[in-house]
């Protein structure tokens, strides 16, 4: 975790999992940091809103597919967030972003040539395993994809008057399930645990296959993190950096 600088980082990136903090955090850099909050909104809330106060605050990280047709590795750049989470009583039913701040990003995947779907996502309190619910809450929300701590950051954002983003890469495509049994390779801090992992798939050898097609998927999502980050990443300095400097001297922000 890149936390050499002495003041507040320009940008503050939330991430579920340790692979993903890994990528964003490579290479460092003083004015970003990246902190790995676990799974869940409860604890990406908390996180968020303890964290010292910075300039913008983000959330990047792999999700599960809900729209027809989106593959593995696709970006979503997310403009709203609905949310279905409730064990935080706190958090409200959605969350709009910042037009400008998604305006910029779009400008910026667009120019450098990365595919990208613009919309908005679903945060829930439990992951959706089977196509049949993936495409009931689609149908239900409109949303392009599914993940479980968006809200919770856009919410400790909002409290502290922070600009906020939002970035989501497919992993499982909506036609695609996922065995309850392989989420044992992760703790609830984000953490890999590939003996308990094994364990599981020595227990049930079916799970062998989906262990296979879910590490591909999961491949190409951070590929295509990656690919992203790579260019968004000083735009949102700049954008952060400018930010700051309109800032009132009271210190509000514009929030969302």
């Amino acid at each position: 975790m890149n936390n050499f600088h002495k003041q507040p980082p320009l940008l503050t990136i939330l991430t579920a999992l340790a692979a993903e903090r890994k990528i964003l955090a490579n290479p460092p850099a003083a004015d970003i940091t990246i902190r790995q909050c676990g799974m869940g909104c409860e604890s990406a809330y908390r996180q968020a809103l303890g964290l010292p106060a910075g300039t913008m605050l983000g959330n990047i990280g792999v999700s599960g597919g809900m729209a027809p047709g989106l593959a593995p590795g696709t970006i979503i750049l997310v403009d709203g967030i609905y949310n279905q989470c409730f064990r935080l009583s706190c958090l409200k039913k959605s969350y709009h972003l910042n037009v400008a701040l998604v305006d910029m990003l779009e400008a910026v995947l667009r120019e450098q040539g990365i595919g990208y779907r613009r919309g908005m996502v679903l945060c829930v309190d439990e992951p959706l395993l089977t196509p049949a619910d993936k495409a009931k809450a689609h149908d239900c929300t409109g949303a392009l994809a599914v993940d479980m701590e968006s809200a919770g950051v856009a919410e400790a954002a909002l409290r502290k008057g922070l600009p906020f983003f939002c970035l989501r890469v497919i992993c499982d495509p909506a036609k695609r399930g996922v065995e309850r049994e392989l989420l044992q390779g992760v703790d609830d801090r984000g953490n890999s645990r590939p003996f308990h992992l094994m364990a599981a798939v020595c227990r049930q050898p079916r799970l062998f296959f989906g262990l296979l097609r879910m590490a591909g998927d999961f491949s190409q999502a951070t590929a295509g993190m990656r690919r992203a980050w790579d260019v968004i990443r000083q735009p949102l300095l700049d954008f952060s950096s400018a930010e700051s400097a309109a800032r009132s001297p009271d210190g509000n922000g514009q929030g969302l």
